[in-house]
């Protein structure tokens, strides 16, 4: 089956349902409102050099087999750097290195995980029984549990304050950009099954070596190869529907263009405001859109007078910064790129209140970075995404809506739809594959790292 298809917008998701269809011989039209491809996972000019930085620190966890899968399609696998070493880091001191050991999973971490300096001993055992009970269930819990915070499923299974503000709380803070008291139990459980157990190399961690922009550069050649294109700078204003089909999508501009099948790949605020009235009644999987909530995410870039990290990463257990990555290096100096997740206490400050902060929480860590004593800021930049990712609270699946199965012609991408991850490039690509597949008639997922025989094999013991 082959035909016409508009997609309305070039995130992940929007990129990834496009080149599927493409390859299939589909004619796409691909609608971006911004002038570079990328979503909320690309890059911005930077005015004082001229040159591109991230919006983010994004990055690719061997678990995301999609996301890997895009990146092939589009000829850029070979610009993301991995990594099997992670460096933690507190401000007392103490730093430790979480890498594994040649053994199956899930044994490839048990001495990364017993030698985690963040913790005492005791605390330790007990994030081993918690990794334990998630090996038991596995990806189940969402079927198998009450929905509950994950913090509340954590204290009901032995962890202390210790171990859930230095280990537990940073890694899905991380990953699902809400901290362990308002996400939902089972997203949080997925991180550390599918990222630290299933697989030995779910938790090895990608980094693009280039701006994020730059890896979708080659997206318009590939529609252009088959006879589609790719429209920049385009906004969509409504979508015309007749009472039993999409028949047009209206642009800024005033024309109206059409297609056999109408990709939303919209963040799900922006497809409620050009959707008619008559459209949300008529498709059910509208329904639930305004009882979506989102979770920002601060980006802050630093550049310093002199080299100071000499790791490519720091990730902290006591700080409101998540991480610091290495970013750029020259004769100058070094630029460093900040993050902060569930930043709800920082995205209305103003850009100098959170430079500063960021400043003085790194000169925190002057124990693990010592060139950071006596180095001075040169400037910084702070971008914010206030609706950077829909927050995965409990509940939250009664309203992601699946790729297809309300009007006919209609089919939902995004990585707040139904893909049964957290807010994540991963779960954006796979959505992007599952309405490609709908319209196709064939599955376009790529399967998940195939869960070790030993995790099987724990997995069933009582």
């Amino acid at each position: 089956m082959s035909g016409s298809a508009l997609v309305m917008g070039g995130g992940c998701a929007g990129i990834a349902a496009s080149l599927r269809l493409a390859e299939a011989g589909w004619h796409v039209t691909l609608v971006e409102t911004r002038k570079r491809l990328g979503g909320r996972a690309t890059s911005h000019i930077d005015q004082a050099t001229g040159g591109l930085i991230d919006n983010c620190q994004h990055v690719v966890l061997g678990c995301c087999t999609n996301l890997i899968d895009l990146y092939h399609r589009l000829g850029v696998a070979d610009r993301i750097a991995w990594h099997r070493k992670l460096y933690f880091a507190d401000k007392a001191g103490k730093a430790w290195a979480f890498s594994d050991d040649k053994l199956p999973a899930p044994a490839h971490l048990t001495r990364a995980l017993l030698s985690y300096r963040g913790l005492k001993f005791g605390d330790r055992l007990r994030v081993a029984m918690g990794m334990r009970r998630i090996m038991k269930l596995g990806n189940t819990l969402r079927h198998t549990e009450p929905k509950r915070t994950f913090g509340d499923w954590l204290r009901e299974h032995g962890q202390t304050n210790a171990a859930i503000e230095r280990f537990w709380q940073p890694i899905v803070v991380s990953a699902c950009n809400l901290p362990v008291d308002r996400c939902e139990a089972s997203y949080a459980v997925q991180v550390f099954y599918e990222g630290f157990m299933a697989h030995r190399d779910g938790f090895v961690m990608g980094v693009s070596d280039v701006p994020l922009a730059q890896l979708y550069e080659r997206t318009e050649a590939l529609l252009n190869e088959s006879g589609g294109r790719l429209m920049l700078g385009t906004s969509v204003s409504r979508l015309h529907y007749d009472g039993e089909r999409i028949t047009g999508v209206e642009v800024a501009d005033g024309q109206t263009l059409a297609a056999d099948v109408v990709i939303s790949a919209l963040p799900f605020d922006r497809l409620a405001k050009v959707a008619p009235p008559e459209l949300c009644a008529a498709d059910e999987r509208l329904h639930g859109l305004e009882r979506i909530d989102v979770s920002p995410i601060v980006g802050v870039h630093l550049w310093f007078d002199r080299h100071v990290l000499d790791k490519p990463h720091l990730f902290f257990v006591d700080s409101p910064l998540d991480w610091v990555f290495a970013t750029g290096r020259d004769a100058h100096g070094q630029y460093l790129h900040a993050g902060i997740s569930a930043a709800d206490a920082w995205v209305g400050e103003t850009s100098e209140a959170i430079i500063a902060m960021a400043e003085r929480e790194l000169r925190g860590y002057t124990s693990h970075m010592p060139a950071l004593s006596d180095a001075g800021l040169l400037r910084g930049r702070v971008i914010k995404e206030k609706r950077a990712t829909f927050a995965p609270t409990p509940g939250i699946d009664a309203h992601r809506p699946a790729a297809s199965g309300g009007v006919a012609n209609l089919l939902l991408a995004g990585d707040w739809t139904a893909t049964g991850w957290p807010a994540t490039m991963e779960g954006a690509v796979r959505s992007g594959y599952a309405a490609a597949g709908a319209a196709v008639g064939r599955d376009l997922r790529v399967a998940d790292l195939p869960v070790s025989r030993l995790v099987r094999w724990i997995g069933r013991l009582g």
